[in-house]
């Protein structure tokens, strides 16, 4: 791992995440009921829990509806959940603007067309391996791990070396 500071990470201060295909494995789980079930990746939360205790905020964005996501938001503390959002790009102006930030502070990783725009805006983007080409082609970063499968911890991960903070929270375990 290469620890050094990288000024393009430097005035990063809020991380959003898209949920289906990148806090997911992108499958959607349907009993005969019709309740919805998702799964997620432990270490993809432990990563996020490392990001907030180091100062840094998260927000998790969908397009869809989820009572599972919202409860996964909720057991991780994120900063800001957003659901059933068409409009992504515009939505994140909002919470940026009342958190005195603006796309310049802004992580993003998505996986989808709905992410192009906050790919291509964000100060740092990232997506996974198997989203479409026409998407990746948008991202700075695209992980080793699949969404659902690390990837979210490979970025925050990532982040946190990249801004200098990652080994100093080691040195001091």
């Amino acid at each position: 791992m290469d620890y050094g500071i990288d000024s393009s990470f430097e005035e990063i201060k809020i991380l959003v995440f898209d949920i289906d295909g990148i806090l997911t494995d992108g499958k959607i789980y349907l009993s005969e009921n019709g309740v919805e079930m998702k799964t997620f990746f432990v270490r993809d939360g432990a990563g996020i829990k490392l990001v907030r205790e180091l100062g840094l905020k998260v927000g998790m964005i969908s397009a869809r509806t989820s009572n599972a996501a919202a409860i996964r938001a909720k057991e991780l503390g994120v900063d800001f959940y957003i659901e059933g959002c068409k409009d992504k790009y515009n939505a994140l102006e909002l919470i940026l603007k009342d958190y005195g930030m603006t796309v310049k502070n802004l992580f993003y990783m998505g996986d989808d067309i709905v992410d192009i725009e906050l790919l291509k805006s964000a100060a740092v983007s990232a997506s996974v391996p198997n989203a479409p080409e026409y998407v990746g082609a948008h991202a700075d970063i695209i992980t080793v791990k699949e969404g659902g499968y690390g990837a979210v911890r490979e970025v925050c991960d990532i982040i946190l070396e990249k801004k200098g903070l990652l080994l100093n929270f080691l040195n001091n375990l």
